[in-house]
């Protein structure tokens, strides 16, 4: 029985560091993967315009092939045309063929320019270690899209807008309709807070969705503009508030003006009734 508790002690004392140990390596490995999680959400936005650029450049590997390839087939087509194998039509159908694509390799190399300004520009723009969570890229984000819809909200909950331009609120406007369903889906792409992990890709996604639904804003809101009877440019900005204020109450004054013409109409209207009801009880004469 002495043995046994003598072995038992000195196993304790020749592992004694096991437990520590393994404790110290669960603490710096949780450290390790918080760290990791920040930095990548602090380059969310430079590995979603990293990607971006891979896939354009594929893109434009591809514009390239198919562009080789159209110019090919009209080579082809214009030999058989020589020897009576090949029709006018299969010609011209030919160099139509060979401009789309070559419309489409500009495109492809067009996009490659962009992409490479989007990942210098996320490149100076990674936030340094320690930034509070709320400047991170997938926050900026998710900032521009409630204001966004925050600048459609001010034309549904002000009355004033709201009567001075009554398109923003009109579903039957094909400008209005088409932000709303823009707006729709960046909603769908759009994560549950700013701390939720997402991919590059799914960055990328609700980036462009965002940057489509406020582009159809700015065409909406001119339309609402030009409709009301105002110049399209004039569109307010979130500096040009006094410029819509006078508007607005300009439209206001038209509506109630409005209404007193017509409640003045009204009671005159009223009035010479009375006047050719009572001229027709004195002239009426009396049992």
């Amino acid at each position: 029985m002495q043995l046994w508790i003598v072995g038992i002690g000195a196993a304790l004392a020749e592992f004694w560091w096991v437990a520590p140990a393994a404790a110290g390596a669960g603490a710096v490995g949780f450290v390790g993967v918080r760290r990791g999680r920040t930095t990548r959400a602090r380059r969310l936005a430079l590995t979603a315009a990293q990607r971006e650029l891979q896939q354009a450049r594929t893109d434009a590997v591809g514009a390239r092939a198919a562009a080789r390839v159209a110019q090919a087939e009209l080579s082809r087509v214009d030999a058989e045309r020589a020897t009576g194998r090949a029709r006018p039509d299969d010609v011209r159908a030919a160099r139509r063929a060979l401009e789309t694509a070559q419309r489409a390799k500009a495109a492809a190399h067009a996009t490659i320019r962009v992409a490479r300004a989007r990942v210098s520009a996320e490149r100076a723009a990674v936030p340094a270690r320690g930034t509070d969570p709320k400047h991170l890229p997938l926050a900026r984000l998710m900032a521009a899209h409630d204001a966004i819809a925050a600048r459609w909200m001010e034309y549904e909950t002000d009355a004033a807008r709201r009567l001075a331009f009554p398109a923003l609120s009109d579903v039957r406007v094909p400008a209005t309709a088409e932000f709303l369903r823009l707006e729709g889906i960046a909603r769908e792409h759009r994560p549950a807070s700013p701390t939720a992990p997402l991919t590059p890709e799914q960055f990328t996604a609700y980036r462009s969705a965002v940057d489509d639904a406020g582009r159809a804003f700015a065409v909406a809101e001119q339309e609402a503009w030009r409709l009301a009877g105002h110049r399209p440019h004039d569109a307010p900005a979130d500096s040009a508030a006094p410029l819509w204020s006078v508007i607005a109450s300009e439209a206001i004054a038209r509506s109630v003006d409005g209404i007193a013409r017509a409640a003045e109409g009204a009671a005159s209207a009223l009035d010479a009734y009375r006047s050719r009801r009572d001229g027709r009880d004195r002239d009426r004469p009396r049992p």
